[in-house]
């Protein structure tokens, strides 16, 4: 059983060559397992929520995202990515999507980044390496508006409840390789097609996502990839390491002008995510965050309105009351794609007004 490795939606109407349309590429980075299909209803969802009505006039939406290197469902000899390996690989996908945008739209677009889980820590990285580039003069110009994470594991993932379980089983020599012998000792002889109904059964999984769990398990290095990649994150993954020119409070002279100088990050938090020590989250709120409230539904869905003029430059960071789970994609798409749908608006209007 394949899976696509790549998801584009294009805008619904006219996208080449309109006079006072801004395009936008909104690029999704996945989390651990990095199937991009797992997503597919969330993307598919605010897709259609911004493209049928968006509050902003004169706009056009793209959205891609891509499989992370490794999770490939026909994949067969690829050396195994470890996470700095899979910054380099999803930094790389930004700048041809960027151009093949730019080739659709005939203007380049101004880009919001999104990531889930660890495609959250990706983004950061991302954001840094762009402002490093642009500083040096070593890349094309355009315009990083934003950047969205959910459900971030950017701080000391060892700590929480899930991690620490992790780290110890991933402490074991050759985890990935004994992980990934196990699982296809285990379902080497049952067909994809039973699987994917016993996944659908026992773990009460929507068709998108047994059928790309299946696709996961029986692709030739995904499981280890995964163990190889989640090694990687419980060591690399800890203190918070990026300066005020990531976090929204300093922007070089010689930066991009048109890159965000007020911050237009927006963290969404689980209430009980257990890849997320709630301790490092509160911490990390206290410190980075623009707003004191802690809840999604006390505090205002929009990210215009700050609670300290001072800490206008601070990301927007929100703790779910909702109770929905880390694995959003799986069941709980619709929901956040809706919240996500507000935030990207109001991502573009705080750049528009900066």
């Amino acid at each position: 059983m394949e899976t696509r490795s790549q998801l584009y939606l294009a805008p619904s109407v006219g996208n080449q060559g309109e006079k006072d349309v801004q395009h936008y590429l909104i690029f999704h980075i996945p989390g651990n397992p990095g199937l991009i299909t797992y997503y597919d209803p969330f993307l598919s969802t605010l897709h259609a929520l911004l493209s049928s009505g968006s509050a902003i006039p004169s706009v056009r939406f793209h959205i891609y995202g891509h499989s992370l290197a490794g999770f490939g469902t026909t994949e067969q000899h690829q050396e195994l990515a470890g996470l700095e390996a899979q910054i380099e690989y999803v930094d790389d996908l930004l700048y041809d999507q960027v151009d093949e945008v730019g080739r659709r739209a005939r203007q380049t677009p101004k880009v919001i980044l999104m990531g889930h889980s660890v495609g959250a820590y990706i983004l950061l990285e991302m954001i840094q390496r762009h402002r490093k580039r642009i500083e040096n003069d070593v890349a094309k110009d355009f315009d990083l508006i934003g950047g969205i994470l959910l459900f971030p594991t950017i701080t000391h993932i060892a700590r929480s409840p899930s991690g620490m379980v992790a780290s110890a089983l991933l402490a074991v020599p050759r985890s990935a390789h004994i992980a990934s012998a196990i699982v296809k000792t285990l379902t080497c002889l049952i067909p994809a097609s039973v699987l994917y109904y016993l996944i659908r059964a026992l773990a009460w999984f929507p068709e998108h996502a047994a059928r790309t769990t299946t696709a996961f398990i029986k692709s030739p290095i995904g499981v280890k990839e995964s163990v190889f990649l989640g090694k990687d994150e419980m060591d690399m993954i800890t203190n918070d390491k990026w300066g005020e020119e990531v976090w929204g409070a300093a922007t070089d002279p010689l930066t991009n002008s048109k890159d965000t100088i007020h911050s237009n990050l927006v963290f969404f938090w689980g209430s009980n995510d257990r890849w997320v020590a709630q301790k490092t989250r509160n911490e990390l709120i206290d410190a980075r965050g623009f707003r004191k409230s802690k809840t999604l539904s006390s505090a205002a869905s929009s990210i215009s309105e700050a609670s300290s003029p001072a800490d206008g430059w601070k990301p927007s960071m929100f703790i779910d009351d909702k109770k929905i789970p880390h694995g959003f994609c799986i069941k709980h798409s619709e929901i956040v794609a809706e919240q996500v749908r507000n935030w990207v608006e109001d991502i573009i209007r705080n750049h528009n007004e900066s």
